[in-house]
């Protein structure tokens, strides 16, 4: 039995779990917009987004084990022209590299949590569509996880413009050596 793709939380399923996990986190922003819009009925309200944060925590957890083994789904899903593809995730990337500075982090996540307040159905629409915002940053790191040999900041140049390599070296004159 092969030990690609698998997790030392569950063997195959929690494998499989944290390959699917950015979807499924994905369709937990939208189960708990959901909730937040039309509230469940009796003990519902309690345990239904108490379920939901376990979920998304533990699915949190089997995507982060799925992204430091070698998965053969995700080598097999793997597109030929993998450079081109990345070529067209520049701003994915970028936000990828953004999500641990917290000049970036700390405004959205003041936002996210700030329109939780918002009054009224106006209000709410705009927390739905700000909660919504956390699908395009799932989507973000998993694109660079994929493609994260073709991003430009993880090579080191920003991604501004072509890489520049070092100059090639001075022509040595091995005539004097004799």
């Amino acid at each position: 039995m092969s030990s690609i793709g698998v997790s030392p939380w569950g063997g195959r399923a929690a494998a499989r779990w944290g390959h699917y996990a950015p979807t499924l986190l994905c369709g937990s922003i939208f189960a708990a917009i959901l909730i937040g819009l039309r509230p469940l009925p009796g003990t519902l309200a309690l345990t239904a987004p108490l379920a939901l944060v376990a979920f998304v925590l533990a699915s949190w957890l089997f995507m982060r084990q799925h992204d430091r083994r070698l998965c053969e789904l995700c080598v097999s899903a793997m597109p030929l022209n993998m450079s081109e593809q990345a070529a067209r995730y520049q701003r994915r990337f970028w936000l990828a590299h953004r999500g641990g500075d917290v000049r970036y982090v700390g405004p959205y996540l003041l936002v996210l949590i700030g329109t939780n307040f918002l009054p009224g159905t106006v209000g709410r629409i705009i927390w739905a569509l700000v909660q919504c915002t956390m699908i395009y940053l799932i989507a973000s790191y998993t694109a660079h996880r994929r493609l994260q040999p073709w991003c430009p900041w993880c090579r080191g140049d920003g991604g501004g413009g072509e890489r520049e390599d070092a100059p090639p070296p001075a022509p040595q004159d091995y005539s004097r050596i004799h």
